[in-house]
């Protein structure tokens, strides 16, 4: 039997008009007639998720991700079609939804391990657990006011990390973590996973999805576009990417200097990325500033290193995989940003370093500079690789 299994899903919400969003035109709206306008927030959606399992949802902001969780974990019902899910679910939706600012970080942990699925008693048995597991024994006294976004996480994700449910649901949660708790969060799911509990999670991590799932689901408009392997899925995804920011690059303008748009530059344009400085010895440093054009959430910041001869990936990062949260962008506040690599570990020969800041969804870029900044790494190549370890140790001996 699916842990798991949608079948002909489709979910609807009434269309609201912005300029009746008063108290005159919510009444007025309650006499509109049964025919009033619908949003499609999910159509004809079909997956099953078996028992121990991962299956991640992808897609931009309003594909229907948290729409399709929701709906799994019960908490809203379908308009059409079915939903099927074994009982002993677990699900972190919203990142401390069932939390009060004004209680000590104690009290909105027991309360979050009932909102789980513990009793009461069970939750308060557990508490210490949850505060070793979440590393806030010593705030566990504050007021949930006084916690940083990531140890909400951490109090959160504690309360499910006690139980052994038979599906696991998380929407986003992880992303707002920094990289060790991610990892230690990740082990857990793996632990969880091989005593059977099957896992579907909502990540804008494309990296994460392609190590951690063992299937994919990309959502557009409400819809499964594709769904299948991850590699091949988020490859997709990418590709669609890359053909949204060629359609969103303007034109080629005169005096853009080394930089030449829909040639070695790409992206809408509505944060740029300047000042670019790439300095190697030891080590690689890569220092640049991004300036907005309007107010732009949670970007993220990718460096990629090719090799020149051949285009080879060497090296390619970004702020998300690596648990970075990049700071809102503010017209008119730049940016300044760096990445270093001690030590570069690069093979001699010559390089391209790649810089992009792009919308937290994946779905653009909104600079992207493409073979632009050169990278040369002195000395004399020998063979084919490009990986040159800095610890390396050579040892001869006989053998009697």
């Amino acid at each position: 039997m699916s842990a798991l299994s949608f079948d002909q899903v489709w979910k609807s919400y009434p269309r609201w008009d912005a300029g009746n969003r008063t108290l005159k035109g919510m009444l007025v709206g309650r006499r509109r007639p049964a025919r009033a306008p619908q949003r499609w927030a999910l159509q004809d959606v079909s997956f099953r998720l078996e028992p121990g399992a991962s299956a991640a949802l992808i897609g931009q902001n309003g594909a229907g991700k948290s729409t399709l969780l929701r709906l799994a974990a019960g908490i809203s019902s379908p308009t059409r079609g079915a939903v099927a899910v074994q009982p002993g679910c677990a699900a972190v939706l919203s990142l401390g939804a069932s939390f009060d600012p004004n209680l000590t970080g104690t009290e909105n942990a027991v309360t979050a391990a009932v909102v789980a699925g513990l009793s009461p008693g069970e939750a308060r048995e557990r508490l210490p657990a949850m505060l070793e597991f979440a590393e806030l024994e010593s705030f566990a006294d504050a007021p949930l006011r006084t916690y940083s976004d990531g140890m909400k996480l951490r109090l959160a994700f504690s309360a499910v990390a006690q139980l052994e449910p038979t599906s696991l649901l998380l929407d986003e949660v992880l992303a707002v973590g920094d990289l060790r708790f991610q990892e230690k969060c990740m082990a857990r799911i793996a632990k969880l996973r091989a005593g059977g509990t099957s896992v579907l999670l909502a990540s804008h991590s494309l990296d994460q999805v392609e190590e951690q799932c063992d299937h994919a689901i990309w959502l557009q408009d409400g819809a499964v576009r594709l769904s299948g392997d991850p590699a091949e899925v988020v490859a997709a995804y990418r590709d669609a990417m890359h053909a949204e920011t060629s359609e969103r690059t303007p034109a080629p303008a005169e005096g853009n200097g080394a930089l030449r748009l829909q040639e070695n530059r790409f992206g809408s344009q509505e944060a740029t990325i300047e000042q670019v400085n790439v300095e190697a010895g030891e080590r690689l440093s890569v220092t640049f500033t991004v300036t907005a054009t309007k107010e732009l959430t949670r970007p993220i910041v990718g460096v990629a290193i090719h090799r020149a001869e051949d285009g080879l990936v060497c090296c390619d990062l970004n702020s998300e995989s690596d648990g970075i949260g990049i700071p809102d962008l503010k017209p008119g506040r730049p940016l300044e940003l760096s990445l270093e690599l001690d030590p570069l570990e690069l093979d001699p020969g010559r390089y391209w370093v790649d810089v992009g800041i792009y919308e937290q969804g994946w779905k653009y870029a909104y600079d992207y500079h493409w073979h632009a900044h050169e990278l040369v790494i002195p000395g004399t190549k020998h063979g084919e690789g490009v990986f040159r370890p800095a610890g390396r140790r050579w040892r001869i001996g006989s053998r009697d």
